[in-house]
């Protein structure tokens, strides 16, 4: 992969970019294209200047915009970073990585964050997605913000959407490293987190799937995760900045497209305010998920790969779910690949009193020994039944 170096844009590379971008981008203001990301009007409107003041970006407000200090509410109520943290925003063009980055310039100039980096991944799966990565030059260029490009490639013969999202977050991780960023910001707003706990109940999640995208996980946060898309474009109105449309977002081909298009739509048709509740249900849910998994780790702390089978059988269903798949990952490395109808089978084991073993995937089990329940390879010494793996909902 080759990943360019994380230096300041130079002004004088913007006009060029002008010219090559001119009616590629959309703006909340115009029916039509405008010249660029960042210039929304302009004297002489047809022509491009060398002069960025001409372009009405602010790169240090003496005070910020509502959207901003609602941005700023989230970053501290939710303790996603403080005033020393190096921030690298995944910027993809699109209106709310576009609005994300806006924002944080805006709160590094009011001295919220200590620096600011921008990193646009192309994938490399449609015509003309280069255009994407130049716009985003033309708008850290504006704005004052070191940009990495970094051209992936997609392997084939998989989940597309789940193999871009790997490569594009090993990328994020690459340029957050040579940048020394503290945190990776993504654009995910309050619309993403409707439609994921809309996509999960569908699968039949339990409350970990149903508390949806959490704010912050490790070094990734999401500032804008409390925004609505309406608020966005307001936004981006009022700072006179445009956007890259993906035409991929309005193809019924995806699940979460046709949720966003058709189906949360409808919802609000029936119960406006859906998408908010919808979001707090996940906050709430991810609260009880936090208590349930604090309970769950009193009997199986990190790394362990057996519990006392007593204490276990005394446990309440979610709590005894949630020791078995902390068992499973122990031993497989990976919360992937459990699903409900094994947790059901390895706690029936520890209810019945049962040696077992039952069998899991990856040709891995669980048995009794003595006191206890173990989950690791399986034991060649006995026979065992073969439990169904299949593809469904995985256990939460």
């Amino acid at each position: 992969m080759l990943l360019s170096r994380l230096n300041p844009p130079s002004d004088h590379l913007i006009p060029g970019l002008h010219r090559q971008l001119g009616g590629l981008i959309h703006n909340p203001r115009s029916r039509g294209a405008i010249p660029s990301l960042v210039s929304m009007t302009s004297p002489r409107p047809a022509r491009y200047r060398n002069d960025l003041s001409e372009y009405p970006v602010t790169t240090r407000p003496s005070h910020l915009d509502p959207f901003e200090a609602a941005v700023l509410a989230t970053v501290r109520e939710r303790r996603l970073f403080g005033a020393e943290a190096r921030v690298l925003v995944a910027l993809s063009g699109g209106a709310d990585s576009v609005a994300l980055l806006a924002a944080l310039a805006a709160l590094r100039g009011a001295g919220a964050l200590a620096a600011l980096f921008a990193c646009h991944v192309d994938h490399q799966l449609r015509p003309g997605s280069g255009a994407d990565g130049d716009a985003c030059a033309v708008l850290c260029a504006a704005l004052e913000v070191p940009l990495a490009r970094a051209p992936v490639t997609v392997p084939r013969g998989e989940n597309v959407q789940q193999a871009a999202r790997r490569e594009r977050y090993r990328a994020l991780r690459t340029a957050a490293a040579g940048a020394g960023a503290s945190r990776v910001a993504t654009g995910h707003t309050r619309g993403d987190q409707a439609e994921t706990v809309l996509l999960r109940l569908l699968r039949g999640a339990g409350a970990r799937g149903l508390s949806g995208i959490p704010a912050r996980r490790g070094a990734l946060v999401r500032p804008l995760i409390d925004l609505t898309r309406a608020e966005i474009v307001a936004y981006l109105g009022r700072r006179g900045l445009g956007w890259r449309e993906d035409p991929t977002n309005a193809t019924p081909r995806y699940a979460r497209n046709r949720v966003r298009a058709e189906l949360l739509p409808l919802i609000e048709a029936l119960a406006p305010g859906a998408e908010a509740r919808l979001a707090r249900t996940a906050d709430l849910l991810r609260d009880d998920e936090r208590a349930l998994e604090r309970a769950a780790a009193r009997l199986a702390p990190r790394g362990a790969t057996s519990v006392d089978a007593a204490r276990l059988a005394r446990a309440s269903p979610a709590v005894g779910r949630r020791v078995v798949r902390r068992l499973w990952r122990a031993a497989s490395g990976s919360r992937r690949g459990l699903e409900a109808v094994h947790v059901s089978a390895v706690l029936r084991l520890v209810r019945l009193g049962r040696a077992g073993p039952v069998a899991l995937p990856g040709g891995r089990a669980a048995w009794r020994a003595e006191d206890g329940l173990s989950v690791g390879v399986a034991p060649r010494s006995r026979g065992f039944p073969r439990l169904p793996e299949r593809r469904g909902a995985r256990a939460r």
